[in-house]
């Protein structure tokens, strides 16, 4: 049976998915929430080695500021254990200036320094040598639509926002069938 890690297991969006892997195994990590399966620091490697013993799959659902340190640590303890898995990263459109429109980030004060953590987020999955999809969702549960288009990497993506739960189910659909492999894909409404 497969194994899937989700990192972030206290996110809105994680808890969504998390119900829906019904045909695989499924545990979590927190680095709030005391009764997760794993619990810690997440921006030490220590904090993740029996975490990822025997997992298949990999979904982040870091959210806000020092992604970068937690993904850093996580390939660490991979490293460590000579372990590949495949990793579905959640980061967010705009990194990269193609979102044709304002954006804002709930939570974030200093835009530059959050965006410039999700790249090299993004860089450390990427450079891991081992299967990876990033997923850069705009997400907005009052105004976001249930319907979702996949835009590739370099491509101009709209500010029209999807809803947690629409997103919530490309995540699913990518952990369970991996088709945007070695992919970055923005995820907006239709």
């Amino acid at each position: 049976m497969t194994k899937c890690l989700i990192l972030g297991i206290d996110q809105p969006v994680a808890q969504l998915m998390a119900e829906q892997l019904t045909e695989m195994e499924v545990v979590g990590f927190s680095e709030g929430d005391k009764n997760a399966d794993f619990y810690g620091d997440a921006r030490k490697a220590a904090t993740y080695m029996e975490a990822v013993k025997g997992v298949d799959v990999i979904y982040s659902d870091f959210v806000g500021m020092d992604v970068d340190w937690k993904l850093e640590a996580v390939f660490t303890a991979l490293r460590k254990q000579q372990q590949t898995v495949r990793t579905v990263m959640r980061s967010v459109a705009g990194i990269d200036q193609e979102v044709d429109g304002p954006l804002t980030y709930a939570g974030i004060t200093d835009v530059k320094e959050f965006l410039k953590q999700q790249r090299y987020g993004i860089k450390i999955v990427d450079e891991a040598e081992m299967p990876y999809t990033v997923l850069r969702p705009i997400i907005d549960d009052e105004i976001g639509s249930t319907q979702v288009q996949l835009i590739n990497e370099g491509q101009p993506v709209p500010v029209k926002p999807v809803s947690a739960a629409a997103f919530a189910q490309v995540v699913v659909d990518e952990i369970q069938n991996g088709t945007h492999v070695n992919q970055s894909i923005a995820v907006v409404g239709k």
